[in-house]
């Protein structure tokens, strides 16, 4: 049994068994060993018993759609040759090049002694009906005889490799023993809407083998008058456009009666038709007859007075020329003209586009050799409103959509290189959306298919390519060139901010930071393509800083205080590292000339990263971090900036060295204790957590006070370095005054001598300002004297005490008279 359609129930039962596809508005009712071997696509399914399904169920799975296919769907041919006949096995509407299977034909009448049988080759060995013969790469060619005058139908069947058998027929193929033949040995192929030459000839049958009738139109030619019948839209059956022969339009309701020289029995003509499909119509001269035959000749029974004349079909399979693309564009950006160096923004990378494809006819306006623009080693034609605004006026092939035995397919996909950014390094990346799709109707066809769900995982501009098998035959690669994709967001893969100290930094002290930050898609993956980019399209990154500490909608920001903030480092492939051990969060200044400072914190400080402002981003297209936590205030209570964070933060602390006055006997080793003091609720407390802070006495400025010159120094054995916050005793010690005296001396944190105040005795440096070294500390200076921050000094007295002398001699010689005071 086979059944296409019904609008009513259908019933199984007993072993029955139906081939076919079944489309019921209503039940299909299976009982006993029924079985259906098709697709099945009903309200109400019932079985009972041992009843089966061998077809397509796959609206249930989601398992690839396979489809048998047999081309051309009619044919017509004389029964001294042969129609070649194609069979393909489609997967979700495209040639499965991979496919192995065994087929099974049949026609019908199969006729006798192999008078209607199959062969693979055009004139070679012929059998009626086959059964399990290998097909591979999803395509086979078989040539159909008929040594029987009349129609012949078509039938075969393969079993899917999800083990669904798939059944189709085609015809009729009609055979006669004289006739007309068009384009030797297949249907007409050709592009909608380009002319193409096509021969006609008269044959007649002689045996194995056609014999063109030489005599018809003789060797000087004549003008025959020869009917062209009412054009048959075959796959679709439906169609508006003519078909043009020797420019002369007929279609299904127009038939044309044309001259047409014929010489030697050939004659040239002319075919034009500007649609997609296969169509055919019927050629023929009612007045022709065999010279061998008359009225009363029993063997030419066929042609008395309802002799039909010499006949023919011709059959024409027309495919679009390309597919145009039109209306690109994404949810922000209609212009899709950027590269990875010049034009606007398009899209971000991941975010989905559209991309109207319009079937189009060949036009002499726009014909033109074909390139390879996209480099993938196929000829294409750049066929987009940028590359030439008329190709979206183009006119469309309506009929170029889906029917059942002739998919409309469209295939999408980017060649192994980016359009830009060019040269070496340049990532493919992968186009992601509907990338097999089907034209499902006519309107789709003369309107568009619009596929809005495109993405591309990298950045730069892409080749688009659009192309497809149709009737086998390949449509011209469609390209267009889309652009500018940018990352989605920038994310820190990595990042760590670590204090100078192991629990706090002074400010202006150097701490270390570092963050990786990688430009990614909407899927989180790295945009390789973006380290390529002209630098103008890349984004600058900036540093932020704030105080944790801070609570509620209070002020926080604290980014101006760090020493530098804006990093304009060279993005490699899709990854910026950036950081520094340099970076210093700066004192307070409270004057730069000379330079001054001002005790606060301490602070918490904690960075981010945030993207340097830009005000064109509605069209070059913008990229920004994904995570944004840290809240930035300007202001007590206003919106707060987002950025970035990174990993940990630092304890800033303005923080001094002080050196304590310190008196003794002349030529004695006196003791200068060396104290670590930071800034904390409004005073100067110890610093107990600092055991890093080093000095040393080697590296001093002196002032003598009661002298103008003095020979005292201040020395220590080597570096030394406090223990929480404090010096021991004898790590820094004053010595060589042979008198009695007073000398202020200063550790040498920095290398520039302090101001004498007016009226003072000169400042000495104790090397000829060379020793710096390892003791340089700036960020410990502080503004003791109102001369700005200096070093660290303290006023050493000699003499004034005598140590065990229980008498303190007044008037000695060489004794300042105030110090005796």
């Amino acid at each position: 049994m086979i059944a296409h359609t019904s609008q009513a129930d259908i019933q199984l039962s007993g072993s029955s068994e139906l081939r076919a596809f079944i489309f019921s508005e209503n039940r299909l009712l299976m009982s006993g060993s029924a079985a259906i071997r098709g697709a099945v696509v009903v309200k109400d399914l019932i079985m009972r018993d041992r009843a089966v399904i061998v077809g397509d169920t796959r609206s249930c799975s989601g398992q690839d759609e396979y489809e048998l296919t047999i081309s051309p769907g009619i044919g017509y041919g004389l029964t001294c040759e042969s129609i070649p006949v194609q069979f393909t096995v489609l997967k979700n509407g495209v040639r499965d090049t991979g496919f192995v299977g065994n087929i099974s034909i049949l026609s019908s009448p199969s006729g006798l002694n192999d008078d209607v049988c199959f062969s693979a080759t055009s004139n070679g060995p012929c059998q009626s009906n086959l059964d399990f013969v290998p097909i591979s790469g999803g395509n086979m060619t078989l040539y159909l005889q008929s040594l029987l005058v009349g129609d012949v139908q078509v039938a075969a069947s393969v079993r899917a490799p999800s083990n669904q058998l798939l059944v189709t027929e085609s015809g009729p193929y009609r055979f006669a023993p004289f006739g007309f033949r068009i384009h030797r040995d297949r249907a007409i192929q050709m592009i909608a809407g380009r002319e193409e030459e096509v021969v006609i000839e008269a044959v007649a049958s002689q045996g194995a083998q056609c014999d063109v009738i030489e005599d018809y139109g003789g060797e000087t030619g004549e003008e025959m008058l020869i009917r062209f019948s009412a054009l048959d839209y075959v796959r679709p059956d439906t169609g508006t456009q003519p078909v043009f022969v020797n420019q002369t339009p007929f279609n299904a309701s127009v038939q044309s009666i044309l001259p047409i020289r014929f010489t030697n029995g050939s004659a040239r003509v002319s075919v034009r038709y500007p649609d997609a499909g296969e169509v055919s119509f019927g050629i023929s001269d009612r007045n022709w007859r065999p010279e061998f035959c008359d009225a009363n000749d029993t063997n030419c029974v066929n042609f008395r007075e309802d002799w039909p004349g010499l006949v023919g079909t011709a059959v024409i399979s027309s495919r679009p020329y390309t597919f145009a693309m039109c209306d690109i564009h994404s949810a922000s950006s209609t212009d899709h003209t950027g590269t990875a160096s010049t034009g606007p923004g398009f899209v971000a990378a991941g975010e989905s586009f559209s991309v109207t494809f319009k079937p189009v006819i060949w036009t002499d306006e726009l014909a033109a050799p074909l390139q390879d623009s996209s480099k993938d080693g196929r000829p294409d034609i750049e066929a987009t409103r940028h590359a030439d605004p008329r190709w979206c006026t183009v006119p469309t092939t309506p009929n170029y959509y889906s029917v059942t035995g002739l998919p409309a397919p469209i295939r999408l996909s980017i060649p192994a290189e980016p359009a830009s950014p060019v040269g070496d390094g340049g990532v493919g990346g992968a186009l992601n959306g509907s990338l097999n799709s089907e034209f499902q109707a006519a309107i789709q066809a003369r309107q568009g298919l619009q596929i809005n769900n495109l993405s591309w995982s990298e950045v730069g501009s892409l080749w688009l390519q659009a192309d497809a098998d149709y009737l086998g035959m390949a449509i011209v690669q469609g390209v267009g060139e889309i652009g500018r994709f940018y990352p989605h967001h920038f994310a820190i893969t990595a990042s760590t901010v670590v204090d100078a100290y192991d629990d706090f930094t002074y400010m202006d002290q150097p701490f270390l930071w570092r963050a990786t930050v990688e430009a990614q898609n909407t899927r989180n993956a790295p945009t390789r393509n973006y380290g390529l980019f002209d630098r103008r399209f890349q984004e600058s990154l900036v540093l932020q800083a704030i105080d944790a500490a801070a609570s509620g909608g209070a002020a926080n920001a604290l980014t101006n205080r760090l020493s530098e903030q804006v990093h304009e480092q060279p993005w490699r492939q899709a990854t910026q590292q950036i950081g520094q051990n340099s970076l210093r969060f700066l004192r307070l200044l409270r004057q730069a000339i000379p330079k001054a400072t001002s005790p606060d914190g301490p602070y918490r400080v904690q960075l981010g990263l945030t993207v340097d402002g830009r005000a064109d981003c509605a069209t070059r297209g913008c990229s920004d971090f994904n995570s944004k936590t840290m809240a930035i205030r300007h202001q007590n209570g206003a919106t707060p900036e987002l950025a970035a964070p990174l990993s940990g933060n630092i304890h800033a602390r303005y923080g001094r060295m002080r050196l304590e006055d310190s008196v003794g006997r002349e030529g004695a080793l006196i003791n200068i204790p060396v104290i670590l003091e930071y800034w904390q609720d409004g005073q100067f407390v110890v610093n107990g957590d600092d055991s890093d802070s080093r000095f040393e006495g080697q590296h001093y400025f002196r002032q003598g006070i009661t002298h103008a010159e003095s020979t005292a120094f201040t020395a220590s054995d080597g570096v030394k370095m406090v223990v929480s916050g404090d010096s021991q005793p004898g790590d820094l010690y004053a010595t060589g005054a042979a008198v009695r005296e007073q000398v202020r001396f200063w550790q040498k944190l920095v290398a520039e001598t302090p101001a004498a105040i007016a009226g003072e005795n000169a400042i000495k440096d104790s090397s000829a300002g060379t020793q710096v070294g390892a003791v340089s500390q700036p960020w410990l200076l502080y503004d003791w004297r109102g001369q700005g921050d200096e070093n660290p000094s303290a006023v050493v007295t000699f003499g004034l005490y005598r140590g065990n002398d229980r008498i303190i001699y007044r008037g000695e010689r060489n004794i300042n008279q105030a110090l005796s005071e």
